[in-house]
């Protein structure tokens, strides 16, 4: 008896050469047991132990999770600042063929934010892009047109950005050239969050701006990708690149990559004050051979759903001679829409029109769109939240003016002003339409550090566990000019419809002032994006890695799978029972264009061997029903369902002594596999023969 397959632990067998004159070359090909390469599950986080991180200011990476086993990283994207990257790459390299799976969950999805899930080889990367100097730059329907200073090297499907425009509506976070007319013109139509609004853009006054290129695989030379960019949760754009060559996207090469995915959201384990349990929905898969790379994802934790498949490559791979590492990549693209200023005060006197004072320069052109939100008085009629794109005038480098509200008088204080690019509104980006009324910091028994914001309306929006950004949190004692100090990320303790509750990410993670009492205030409140990372694994791949038996028993999501791709499948089923053997009776049928509802006999029989051929292009379902009369195809329940393959042939051996039927043995043949369908098969398309004992 020959074994197919051996199992070794630690065990690697090697090509040997003894060159003593007896043989040449001795090839072993053995099958080993799973071998992993690389394995995190964040149940401690060093930066350099394990991980390389390369972080700006204003992001955060650390390890959370406090409650029902749940252990994860966050990278945390500063949603104050443009044109950002924060970088974490494993130590640790392995070879191709391999086998990768993440867990990862997203506290959001927002268009200009992109978190990238990497395989990328170790080798010297390809030089950077220089950004490209707009000479004109127009914009009629969806179809937005690009002159470019100098020949711009691009070609249909690029991914790209435009932003610097004195026209912000021209700055798009993300977008993919469409057409490439000539050496210094192309036309963008679509990005990740579909086809761009339908708008009109006249050549702007002024700074024309620049293109930006949005990298898919960092400039590795050799790798695959999956990144998350688009709003919705449930899509990614797919990227691979072999030996230098161009990316190749999924999706629509001239316009959006993205593919449907299982969804990033996160589930939130226990909802309760200060616990901390996020697990994600899916784990997404890469499978890297040296002939394919394939994308898939799966629930997790899920003992009833298989793998979705994603996507195929075959005709580009990554080279397998090279050795790769895993890297994620969070970046703001650098049209994003982030806040321009801290809103000191807005003022009206019998007036539509709002006097806005930053505290800072604003930075802002006048025909600007702005957005406003964070106002210590936001009743409609007074100063609500600028949720819409709204055009300004003006003033000074720290003052502008812009309707609000109805024609009243009075002030309000707090909050920021942010610059609306491309239509990047806020409202997508987490910014909270409920402003901060009141402020209280504290010092709880343990030293952890508590601010307490009571809205001027509930909190919505947010989960316990996601993490925010407080800005132009101000006194209205003071008119606004005070700042309470306690602006920058925190996480969400709790929060109780008007009263949100906030800790520090971790200990030290900014520096706040003493603690003050309740303080009337203005305020906004910025949800941060987050990519949770519950695990990581990588393995070598293993073809040969087989397990027939699913364990536990029944549990389908272990099974080995069989595709019939064409041709015949011979199953082999022993059901056995205890008795006494008799001599069996035969029975044959050819099936009419019917559901050939028949009893074969009353009384109790057993099954003792099934044999059908079907020479129809589609399966067909012979139902064996326990019944003393002839079944009601669709209505009676039948006992057993045998699949008989299109094209193919089943059989099935139950023993000596069969299953037994106690009541009697009917048939039935459906066209599907539903207790209920009746659908008929054709005439001679399926023949049947079976042996019965009494």
């Amino acid at each position: 008896m020959v074994d197919i397959i051996k199992s070794y632990n630690d065990v690697t067998r090697r090509n040997k050469d003894m060159n003593d004159g007896t043989y040449a070359e001795v090839v072993s090909a053995v099958s080993s047991n799973v071998t992993t390469s690389f394995r995190d599950a964040f149940e401690s986080y060093t930066p350099g132990a394990k991980w390389t991180e390369t972080k700006v200011s204003g992001d955060l990476v650390y390890m959370d999770g406090n409650a029902s086993s749940a252990s994860y990283l966050v990278i945390s994207k500063d949603p104050l600042s443009a044109g950002t990257e924060t970088v974490l790459t494993t130590n640790n390299t392995f070879p191709i063929p391999a086998e990768i799976m993440a867990g990862i969950s997203m506290s959001q999805r927002t268009l200009g934010q992109e978190f990238s899930v990497e395989v990328v080889d170790v080798g010297t990367p390809l030089p950077g892009l220089s950004d490209l100097a707009i000479s004109s730059i127009t914009q009629t329907t969806t179809t937005l047109t690009v002159d470019t200073v100098g020949a711009h090297g691009l070609s249909v499907g690029k991914s790209i950005g435009v932003f610097g425009c004195s026209n912000a509506l021209a700055n798009y976070p993300s977008l993919v050239v469409a057409t490439a007319p000539s050496p210094t013109q192309f036309t963008a139509t679509a990005g990740p969050g579909g086809t761009i609004a339908s708008q009109t853009i006249t050549n702007p006054a002024g700074a024309k701006g620049f293109v930006y290129f949005r990298e898919r695989i960092g400039c590795a030379k050799n790798g695959f990708s999956e990144i998350f960019e688009s709003p919705t949760a449930t899509s990614a754009s797919l990227y691979i690149r072999a030996e230098s060559g161009d990316v190749y996207p999924s999706g629509t090469v001239a316009g959006n990559h993205s593919v449907t995915v299982g969804t990033t959201a996160s589930v939130q384990l226990v909802n309760a004050a200060y616990q901390y349990a996020f697990s994600p929905t899916n784990d997404y898969r890469f499978v890297a051979q040296v002939d394919r790379v394939q994308w898939a994802d799966t629930v997790v934790d899920s003992t009833t759903v298989q793998q979705s498949g994603r996507l195929l490559r075959t005709q580009i791979c990554p080279d397998p001679s090279l050795t790769y590492k895993l890297r994620f990549r969070a970046t703001n693209n650098k049209a994003l829409t982030v806040p321009a200023a801290q809103v000191v005060s807005v003022t009206k006197t019998v007036s539509t029109t709002g006097t806005f004072v930053t505290d800072t320069a604003h930075g802002l052109n006048t025909g600007d769109q702005v957005v406003y939100y964070g106002s210590s008085d936001p009743a409609a009629a007074n100063f609500p939240a600028l949720t819409i794109a709204t055009t300004i005038t003006v003033v000074d480098t720290t003052t502008f003016t812009a309707v609000i509200g109805s024609g009243t008088t009075g002030s309000a204080y707090g909050g920021y002003v942010a610059k609306v690019q491309g239509g990047n509104l806020g409202s997508a980006l987490g910014y909270n339409a409920i402003s901060a009324g009141s402020a209280v910091l504290s010092t709880l028994s343990d030293g952890t550090r508590q601010l307490v914001l009571t809205g001027v309306g509930s909190w919505t929006g947010l989960t316990i566990g996601d993490l925010v950004n407080v800005v132009g949190l101000r006194s209205t004692a003071s008119l606004g000019v005070t700042s309470l100090g306690v602006d920058g990320a925190w996480k969400v303790a709790n929060v109780v419809t008007t009263v949100l509750t906030l800790v520090l990410p971790y200990t030290d993670s900014m520096v706040l002032p003493v603690d003050f009492g309740s303080t009337t205030s203005g305020g906004g409140v910025i949800k941060r994006t987050d990519m949770r990372i519950s695990f990581v694994r990588v393995f070598d791949f293993e073809r040969e890695r087989v397990e027939l038996l699913p364990r536990p028993i029944g549990d389908i999501s272990s099974a080995a799978p069989v595709t019939v791709q064409g041709g015949t499948i011979t199953a082999i089923t022993t059901i056995t029972t205890a008795g006494t053997p008799t001599a069996p009776t035969g029975f044959f049928l050819n099936s009419a264009a019917t559901t050939n509802g028949a009893l074969i006999t009353s009384g109790s029989a057993g099954l003792q061997a099934f044999f059908a051929s079907n020479i129809g292009a589609t399966p067909a379902y012979v139902k064996l029903y326990n019944k003393a009369t002839a079944p009601t195809v669709g209505t009676d329940v039948p006992e057993f369902v045998i699949t008989v393959p299109a094209t193919g042939q089943v059989e099935v051996t139950p023993g000596f002594n069969g299953h037994r039927f106690s009541l009697g043995l009917g048939i039935a043949i459906t066209g599907a596999a539903a207790d209920s369908d009746t659908t008929a098969v054709a005439a001679g398309q399926v023949k049947i023969k079976l042996s019965r004992t009494a």
